[in-house]
């Protein structure tokens, strides 16, 4: 039993590491507003200390997949929806290379991000750190052209039922993308400062 429970974990694992989103090196929009220490520790490519095997990260990413494929039912030719999109930001002063769109919606101009979570953790939701994503997806799609009016965030418990989904609607607002990318570069500032391995705990604060 414990051969199959080994099998499925490597299984698992592999087939995990080679999506794009396990693959990404570069700061992402869904680091941006975590903790300061861990996304300068990802920036300068720092070991990580307690690494884990997160396999609700794991299923999160079979649970993305999953949706991604049932959506396309929607539009199934494709004129109205952008699923799982890589879009770039094109612009290197900005902290950020590119970012994954899950789905945007072209006739009401909505970037919709879906976000597997905890039942117990929907009282949080969305939190700042999402809100900001989601902005600056709707960012790079406005940077690329698109006309974004919404940002939306899904929140889809894992162990819920279908009636447990919350979806969060708000405006585009890119102000707000540039709060967030104003506090990505507060971060890359530190990296560039002289020593910057002797910054103590209070400098992050």
């Amino acid at each position: 039993m414990s051969d199959i429970a080994k099998m499925l974990v490597t299984s698992l694992a592999a087939h995990d590491e080679q999506r794009d989103r396990s693959q990404q090196v570069d700061i992402g929009p869904s680091s941006i507003g975590d903790c300061r220490r861990r996304v300068f520790m990802q920036i300068t490519n720092a070991p990580k200390i307690n690494p884990t095997d997160s396999l609700a990260a794991i299923m999160g990413t079979f649970i993305h997949a999953g949706i991604a494929e049932a959506i396309k039912r929607e539009d199934p030719f494709g004129d109205n929806f952008l699923i799982e999109q890589k879009i770039f930001s094109n612009d290197p002063s900005c902290g950020i290379e590119s970012g994954n769109i899950d789905l945007f919606i072209k006739d009401i101009g909505m970037v919709v991000d879906w976000k597997t979570t905890k039942k117990k953790s929907l009282r949080y939701f969305p939190s700042q750190q999402q809100s900001w994503q989601v902005q600056i997806y709707g960012w790079l799609m406005a940077k690329n052209g698109h006309q974004v009016n919404y940002v939306s965030l899904v929140a889809v418990p894992r162990g819920g039922e279908t009636g447990d989904i919350r979806a969060h609607v708000e405006p585009y607002d890119p102000l707000i993308a540039e709060e967030a990318l104003d506090w990505l570069k507060d971060v890359i500032q530190r990296k560039q400062a002289p020593e910057p391995e002797k910054l103590g705990y209070r400098d992050w604060e």
